[in-house]
């Protein structure tokens, strides 16, 4: 159950990444946050990362190869955030 939140936490999180990008603040929030509020966006997925690796690494009683698992989902992660992102630029504005 652990790695279910784990997962979650970290695609929360990687989206938060890419909110606060200059691209993602662009995209998905019309150039509408100040520099501040996406400095606090990135503090808000650090620490959603931390708390994913903590879920990951405490699923079971292999701590390594947990840690190991959650550096290899990190990946897929990071390119379904950025996925995202391109097709919310490529839809047509309303």
């Amino acid at each position: 159950m652990n790695w279910i939140i784990s997962l979650l936490l970290g695609q929360g999180a990687m989206l938060l990444f890419v909110m606060a990008s200059i691209r993602g603040n662009r995209i998905l929030c019309r150039d509408s946050l100040t520099d501040l509020q996406r400095n606090i966006l990135k503090c808000c997925a650090a620490a959603g990362l931390a708390a994913s690796l903590a879920f990951q690494a405490t699923s079971s009683d292999f701590i390594i190869l947990n840690t190991l698992e959650w550096m290899l989902l990190a990946g897929p992660e990071i390119m379904i955030a950025t996925l995202l992102c391109s097709w919310r630029e490529q839809r047509p504005r309303s």
